[in-house]
C-alpha cells in the first residue's frame, strides 16, 4: 500500500534525511509561528510547536501522513531556538562554549484522513569543546547555521567542536527517525514496508 507522506518544515535537513531513509514524502512550508513558552519545559515546547505545525499542513489535505517537527536546544535552564541574526548566533557558540547541551525535538503525525494524532520527543546531550572567540567567529561564516536550534550543526564544520553524544544523533539534526518510526507503526504504518514499496 502506497502512503502519501507530507513534511510540514522548511528544514532541508530533515527532507534530507527522509530522503536517505528512502522515505518518499512531499515538503509543505508551514507558516505556524514557533513559541517558546519559558514557563514550561523544553518537551512541552517541542512538542507544542510540532503540532502547530503539522495541525496547519494538515487543513490543505483529506488524507496522507503529515509530520510536524520542532527542535530547541536547553542550556541549564534556558530554551534556546534559532538565531535571528549572525551576531545573536555568534552569543549562542559563546554561551555553549566549553558547555553539554541537551537538545529535544518534538514530533507530531497526523492521519489526515481518520482524524488521529500522535506526538513524542525526543532528547539527546552533546559536548562543545572550549573555543575561542575567533574559532567562534570563524565557525559562524563557514557553516552559517542560522535556520538550526542554537545555531549550529553537528555536521560538517561542526565536527571539529561538537563531540560526546548520548542519544539519538538524528534527533540533534532535528528528525529522530527511531521515534518516529514508532509514531508511523502506532499509526499502523510500516515505514521500512513504505520505503521498499515505493523504491524506484
Amino acid at each position: 500500500m502506497k502512503y502519501k507522506i507530507i513534511l510540514a518544515s522548511a528544514s532541508r535537513r530533515r527532507s534530507k534525511i527522509l530522503k536517505e531513509c528512502g522515505i518518499a514524502h512531499k515538503v509543505a512550508v508551514s507558516d505556524a509561528c514557533e513559541k517558546i513558552n519559558c514557563k514550561k519545559g523544553a518537551r512541552f515546547n517541542v512538542v507544542h510547536n510540532a503540532r502547530a505545525k503539522a495541525e496547519k499542513i494538515a487543513d490543505r489535505y483529506k488524507d496522507g501522513f503529515v509530520i510536524g517537527a520542532d527542535t530547541l536546544v536547553l542550556l541549564g535552564k534556558q530554551l534556546i531556538g534559532k538565531p535571528k541574526t549572525k551576531s545573536e548566533a555568534v552569543v549562542f557558540l559563546k554561551a555553549f562554549s566549553g558547555k553539554t547541551l541537551l537538545v529535544y525535538t518534538g514530533l507530531c503525525v497526523i492521519d489526515v484522513k481518520r482524524g488521529t494524532s500522535v506526538t513524542a520527543a525526543d532528547v539527546s546531550r552533546v559536548g562543545v569543546r572550549k573555543l575561542s572567540p575567533k574559532e567562534i567567529d570563524a565557525f559562524v561564516k563557514i557553516a552559517g547555521p542560522h535556520d538550526k536550534a542554537g545555531g549550529f550543526s553537528i555536521e560538517g564544520p561542526g565536527t571539529f567542536i561538537f563531540d560526546n553524544i548520548s542519544g539519538s544523533f538524528y534527533n540533534i539534526l532535528g528528525l529522530p527517525m527511531m521515534k518516529l518510526d514508532h509514531l508511523f507503526r502506532e499509526l499502523g504504518v510500516d515505514l521500512m514496508r513504505f520505503a521498499i514499496e515505493n523504491a524506484p
